[in-house]
């Protein structure tokens, strides 16, 4: 059978009786990520505080979970209220792509006339990451789609791209600028203090280090796709986060029928919707959001569209519980 690093290091640490480590579970609830952190975020305001985010969730009305998520970046109750206020200056297209940049109805991932694409063959990895960070912060994604920032509050990925001088002025040039930012932070002492060659793209144990999204911890785990039995954990896995409004970064790779080159992780791509037997992938090489199945995430399948033309599932980001 044709192998993939990943899968061949998995059998073997269980041979040897070592396991690999995949993030735990957390307890189910009924509540949503970005509700959770909302509630969390009024419990703990002060009264003041609390009585502002609350007038902000009813300006923003239907889209009060685009306040949700800006409250779980982390950013000033002043940022929040004004993005609540500034909510219906947006023209409707901007609304569209902040609120929901990556999981909605797409065949393609654009913001108003810009599609998603990697700004170069090196950089799957930041595009992904990229977009995952839109998602999750609805500053960055105003930035990225207008260029504006409110109430003097810089997300510190936008204030990365200032301090670099790039040209902004125009959302293709913001996009590709954050992924620039995304590339060069990871990989900057990628291997204990030494850098990570650009040319091969984003090491995969560094992804989980710079995600940031809701607060959250990432861990990355190898996937073993070499039987639907090894494989079916991190499905599972991946639909629990993907329920929760979370998208999860993947690598793919070829395997051992295509040369050794090609056995290591080579591409990555975000899965931002479950469809039951399967996933919508974001694929950022075409910027096109894509059906993988769970039947085609299997040794013999052949190359996949969802996987930029390669075979391999070979690792993944998930989120990871908090500490107590």
């Amino acid at each position: 059978m044709a192998w993939t690093l990943t899968s061949a290091v998995a059998r073997i640490a269980g041979l040897v009786g070592v396991s690999e480590r995949r993030p735990a579970e957390e307890p189910a609830t009924t509540d949503p990520l970005f509700v959770r952190a909302f509630q969390r975020a009024v419990d703990r305001a002060s009264a003041a505080d609390a009585k502002a985010l609350g007038v902000a969730r009813d300006q923003m009305g239907d889209d009060a979970p685009v306040l949700f998520r800006a409250v779980a970046s982390g950013a000033p109750v002043s940022a929040i209220a004004a993005l609540a206020a500034a909510w219906e200056t947006l023209d409707p297209e901007a609304r569209e792509a902040v609120g929901n940049p990556v999981m909605r109805p797409q065949s393609h991932l654009r913001w108003v006339h810009v599609e998603a694409r990697q700004v170069d063959q090196t950089t799957c990895g930041a595009a992904t990451m990229a977009a995952m960070l839109m998602q999750g912060d609805p500053f960055v994604a105003l930035w990225v789609v207008t260029g504006r920032t409110l109430a003097d509050y810089i997300p510190p990925e936008v204030l990365a791209v200032m301090a670099e001088d790039a040209p902004v002025r125009g959302l293709d040039e913001r996009w590709n600028a954050l992924q620039r930012v995304l590339h060069a932070q990871t990989t900057t002492s990628a291997i204990g203090p030494v850098a990570w060659p650009r040319s091969l793209g984003t090491p995969p144990w560094k992804v989980d280090d710079h995600t940031r999204f809701a607060g959250l911890r990432f861990r990355g785990a190898i996937v073993d796709d070499s039987s639907p039995e090894t494989l079916a954990p991190v499905l599972s896995h991946a639909r629990r986060a993907l329920a929760d409004g979370i998208p999860v970064p993947l690598y793919a790779s070829g395997d051992s029928s295509l040369g050794l080159d090609s056995v290591i992780p080579r591409h990555v791509v975000l899965l931002v919707g479950d469809t039951g037997d399967g996933f919508l992938v974001y694929e950022p090489g075409t910027a096109r959001v894509l059906p993988l199945a769970d039947a085609d995430m299997r040794p013999g399948a052949g190359r996949q569209a969802a996987l930029g033309s390669w075979s391999r599932a070979s690792w993944v980001v998930l989120p990871v519980p908090r500490r107590a």
